[in-house]
């Protein structure tokens, strides 16, 4: 074949290849506004029961503590049962059963997903669940993907594009993050996602899509406020190292503690496993009434450690309190992520980290906050070994981008760690432990 007939060769199986993947790009956009909206109304309805709550706990102690117990046990209760009856497959986070599903040895119901993710997580994380919206987000997200390729007949190929950028979109959705939606796709689900240029663009368009959408619906900003921080003198970054090295050590106990608990319950019955998560409702119920900050994702914990209040001993009971409640319930099995629980845990354990400079590191001259976005960043990595995630995911968070080095070196330092103690990423062991009870 001469070189001007294969010229003409290769430009047609280029334009026939653009022509077939552009369909896909829009089916992209569309499983990104899909999941913008579907992840929007999650937070809004979460929010509204939140605020149910609370309207039930007004009053004095004495005299609400009963109802919130009461009315906590019930939700989470509710939120196990309607899992174990509709979609087992719900239940936790959910991450997990999306890469079970791009690597085909995982059912995707989309149906059932969505509704009973979208409803059982809402009674779960409404009731005050020390757990978070973007596990929920990304299996739903990648639930749209799925019901477009049924819907339309798409074929398997594009479909497990789809339904990997819908997990982006939803993790987007969950925190107004289409960069660490787009990373957490390629970095996170690297064994499982067909890496090509139309699928990366298909991740992106997603993301986007699903970002613009929740802004227009629920507001811009970041999800996280706390004001912007300047960038550490050089002669400070070595405490980053330091507090990386610590964090490491913090996430793979956190990874052993998930899943020594999860082989715990592992052991109960079915009408024990119910009594017992009914029992950590209640538990989170008086908690939310005696102690806020030890529930929820997060949100009222991280203001509470930035006002100041908190002496730097109290700031590590907090963060082993919040440790321990993130254990016990993400492994109850109603819907819940632990990205937001990873935040605030991160988020704490920096600000007490930084308590510590002025005797360790007497020459640093780094804010407190700064310390804050690495430690969301830097554990977030220990535990889904995902540094590059972490670093995005911490600065689009915060809106502070300017902190990329500093965050970048505690995301790599707690990594290493991490895997130097042996352990794992926490969404594969999750998934392999899922497989093994599937009997495969």
């Amino acid at each position: 074949m001469s070189s001007e007939a294969r010229s003409r060769f290769n430009l047609g199986r280029l334009l026939e290849a653009r022509s077939s993947d552009a369909p896909v790009l829009a089916w992209a956009l569309a499983v990104g506004v899909l999941a913008g909206v579907v992840g929007g109304a999650f937070r809004f309805a979460i929010s509204h029961a939140e605020a149910a709550m609370e309207a039930l706990r007004g009053g004095s102690p004495g005299a609400v503590l009963p109802v919130s117990i009461i009315a906590a046990a019930l939700s989470v209760g509710l939120a196990l049962v309607l899992t174990r009856r509709f979609a087992p497959e719900a239940a936790g986070s959910g991450i997990q059963e999306i890469e079970g599903a791009l690597d085909g040895v995982r059912p995707l119901r989309w149906a059932r997903v969505l509704c009973v993710k979208f409803g059982a997580g809402v009674l779960s994380l409404g009731a005050g669940m020390v757990m978070g919206r973007e596990g929920p987000t990304v299996q739903m997200g990648g639930a749209l993907g799925q019901m477009l390729r049924e819907r339309f007949g798409l074929s398997e190929e594009h479909g497990r594009v789809l339904v990997a950028a819908g997990a982006g979109a939803g993790l987007t959705a969950a925190f107004n993050a289409p960069l660490a939606g787009m990373l957490f796709v390629i970095e996170e689900m690297r064994p499982h996602f067909a890496y090509n240029v139309i699928s990366v663009q298909c991740v992106l368009i997603a993301c986007v899509a699903a970002d613009v959408v929740v802004r227009a619906l629920l507001g811009d900003g970041a999800a996280f406020t706390i004001g912007s921080f300047p960038m550490p003198p050089l002669h400070s970054l070595t405490s980053f190292a330091v507090f990386g090295v610590m964090v490491g050590v913090a996430g793979a106990l956190f990874n052993r503690s998930i899943f020594g608990s999860q082989d715990l319950w592992a052991k109960l019955g079915p009408s024990q496993r119910l009594v017992a998560c009914m029992s950590v409702g209640g538990c989170v119920g008086a908690l939310a009434v005696l102690a806020p900050d030890l529930t929820s994702g997060g949100y009222g914990a991280i203001q509470d450690a930035m006002s100041g209040r908190i002496p730097e001993l109290g700031l590590l009971l907090l963060f082993a309190a919040r440790f321990g409640m993130t254990v016990l319930c993400f492994s109850t099995g109603v819907p819940g992520g632990i990205f937001a629980p990873m935040v605030a845990l991160g988020t704490t354990f920096g600000l007490w980290f930084a308590g510590l400079l002025p005797v360790y590191f007497p020459a640093a001259e780094v804010a407190p906050g700064v310390f804050m976005i690495a430690g969301a960043g830097a554990l977030f990595s220990a535990t889904v070994r995902a540094p590059l995630t972490g670093i995005v995911l911490a600065a689009e968070l915060t809106g502070n981008f300017q902190l990329i080095l500093p965050v970048a070196i505690a995301c790599v330092s707690a990594t290493l760690v991490a895997h130097a103690l042996g352990g794992r990423p926490v969404y594969t062991v999750l998934l392999e432990r899922q497989l093994e009870a599937d009997g495969r």
